[in-house]
């Protein structure tokens, strides 16, 4: 199986344009990592979290004229993505005209397998002791080198738990990370830190009121959906 590690940073969470792309193979010593001049401007809440700024992407060549672009499809064509939050990279990569197959989110495989307070990809680094002392957050290129490791991790764990070959655990791996995420808590308004049994059990009518949301992201409607299904305390 070729399996690719990669990462984006992009001009915002709307419409996203890519500014850096970092990828590395996995068994490759090499580590792919380039900046990008975008179409559209940077947005200043994206620049606080990467600390990429326009002036340093002023003198790039855009992606869509970059030779990256067609060598990064056809890796893609033969290789099994993984990404953190797998969905916003995805998509970033859609909207450059850059097309995925099959693919890992480490986030929903962590959020799956880990009961955890957290399943941020930095938060994951240090409560598994992965030290990467030339890996910077929110940089795509430190990224890759610490998604590598969160990958390699829960692969051999995941291994050793259940008895199966890597090549099952990633199969597996791919399966949780296309399906819908069953969530565990609330995160806004005012049950927010409630797990969703308790807000079933206890306000029934706010689960429904939350069924009504149209904003909200596929795993955010499976839950609401499969709660609802069960109906209200008692039941």
């Amino acid at each position: 199986m070729n399996i690719i590690f990669l990462d984006t940073e992009a001009t915002g969470l709307q419409d996203a344009r890519m500014i850096q792309l970092a990828y590395k193979m996995r068994g490759s010593d090499e580590l792919f990592t380039q900046y990008y001049k975008p179409p559209v401007p940077i947005e200043f809440e994206a620049m606080g979290i990467h600390h990429i700024t326009q002036k340093m992407v002023d003198d790039k060549i855009p992606f869509d004229q970059s030779p990256d672009k067609p060598a990064l499809q056809e890796l893609l064509n033969t290789s099994i993505l993984v990404a953190h939050n797998a969905a916003f990279d995805i998509e970033v990569l859609k909207t450059e005209g850059i097309a995925t197959k099959d693919y890992i989110c480490t986030y929903k495989v962590a959020y799956a397998l880990y009961d955890l307070p957290n399943h941020k990809m930095q938060s994951l680094r240090y409560r598994w002791s992965i030290e990467i002392d030339q890996a910077v957050a929110h940089d795509a290129a430190g990224d890759v080198m610490v998604l590598e490791e969160v990958f390699e991790y829960m692969l051999k764990d995941y291994c050793a738990t259940n008895g199966v070959s890597p090549e099952e655990a990633i199969q597996k791996f791919i399966e949780i990370s296309t399906q819908p995420t069953l969530l565990k808590t609330l995160s806004f308004g005012k049950l927010r830190g409630e797990t969703f049994e308790d807000i079933r059990i206890k306000d029934f009518g706010y689960l429904q009121w939350l069924g009504t949301l149209t904003d909200k992201d596929d795993d955010f409607v499976y839950t609401i959906q499969h709660y609802l299904k069960k109906g209200p305390s008692g039941n």
